[in-house]
């Protein structure tokens, strides 16, 4: 885990504004209102008249910090979010809500961690996305949470017709648990992909998977899951049910095993409401073969430099249709990173 001081040095500079920083059950410290685009506290009096009407999930906490994200129709706009910890043993419940009006895009790029100090914190959030007619969100997701954090998000996800949300959910540090299993609704020719990178760690318990209800003619729906497994137990269990009229809908996984230590299973599921329904999945499990070894071995490199050669082949790999700025910090964490 990073300290507080260099992730925001490296993350807070993503060329999105507002910034906001939410610390453990705090209040947001600053609003942003405009034409466009409101960024208010989720407990101020004037979230209520903007929510009216939306199909929320229930906020079951008492002490919350939270944010409600608004943009207006035919807008454009990049936000950034980040969430603090700096108490040990802290229960930190989050309760976001975002709205992207019809004909809009927006852009959320969130990192999460907690100080340096603390141990044994829990992140709890329920956050729900609406996206509008014709609209698109992309969400991308860093986390650098400490080695004993758990971590537990809840997220629905509803796309009106001709939406499109494109989740990018990146786990490179240690965190001793994690379960994420966001849930998609997507409406007549909308899209939904879920994208995932995570590193397993030895003693990290990782569940991250996700749904993709593919209700109206011609939707899509994605769901591509790469993992590295240095050890820790990773799980996902993904699902695509497809009822509209000509959807399609894919999964894949794609697993690499650094030792012996680490266990990964992958749990597909497809289920199709009707014949025209295309629904589709593959995976693969598998350690670094020593034929690649060997043969970087012949260009000069010794084994640890070509087992990390390979690693960032897959990492490239996997985060290649990700937004630039994704891939940006996941080359400056990966330039880093030891023990490949």
């Amino acid at each position: 885990m990073m300290n507080l001081e260099d992730f925001l040095e490296n993350y807070s500079n993503v060329g999105m504004n507002p910034y906001i920083v939410l610390n453990d059950n705090d209040s947001l410290p600053t609003e942003t209102s405009t034409k466009e685009l409101q960024v208010l506290d989720i407990k101020s009096p004037a979230v209520e008249k903007f929510i009216k009407g939306y199909n929320l999930q229930k906020n079951p906490f008492k002490e919350y910090t939270g944010y409600l994200i608004l943009l207006s129709k035919n807008s454009q706009s990049a936000v950034q979010t980040c969430f603090l910890t700096s108490q040990s043993g802290f229960k930190q419940n989050v309760k976001n809500v975002v709205i992207v009006e019809d004909n809009s895009e927006l852009s959320i790029f969130t990192g999460c961690l907690s100080s340096t100090h603390v141990k044994s914190n829990i992140h709890n959030a329920v956050t729900d996305i609406f996206v509008g007619r014709n609209s698109i969100v992309t969400f991308n997701m860093i986390h650098s949470w400490g080695e004993t954090s758990k971590v537990f998000p809840k997220l629905k996800v509803y796309v009106d017709e001709g939406g499109v949300f494109m989740s990018n959910y990146v786990v490179w540090e240690k965190v001793q648990e994690i379960s994420s299993n966001p849930e998609i609704f997507v409406k007549k020719g909308g899209k939904a992909v879920i994208q995932s990178l995570v590193y397993s760690h030895p003693g990290s318990s990782l569940n991250v998977g996700g749904k993709v209800f593919l209700k109206g003619g011609g939707s899509r729906g994605e769901i591509l899951s790469s993992v590295i497994s240095k050890g820790g137990n990773y799980k996902t269990i993904t699902e695509i049910i497809g009822n509209g009229d000509k959807a399609k809908g894919h999964i894949e996984c794609n697993a690499v095993l650094l030792g012996d230590d680490g266990k990964v299973e992958t749990v597909p599921l497809l289920k199709a409401g009707n014949s025209t329904v295309q629904l589709s999945h593959e995976a693969s499990i598998g350690k670094i073969s020593k034929e690649e070894i060997q043969y970087l071995q012949t260009k000069g490199l010794n084994k640890d430099r070509a087992r990390e050669l390979i690693v960032k082949g897959f990492v490239n790999d996997s985060i290649k249709e990700m937004p630039s700025s994704i891939q940006e910090k996941i080359e400056d964490i990966m330039s880093n990173s030891q023990g490949f």
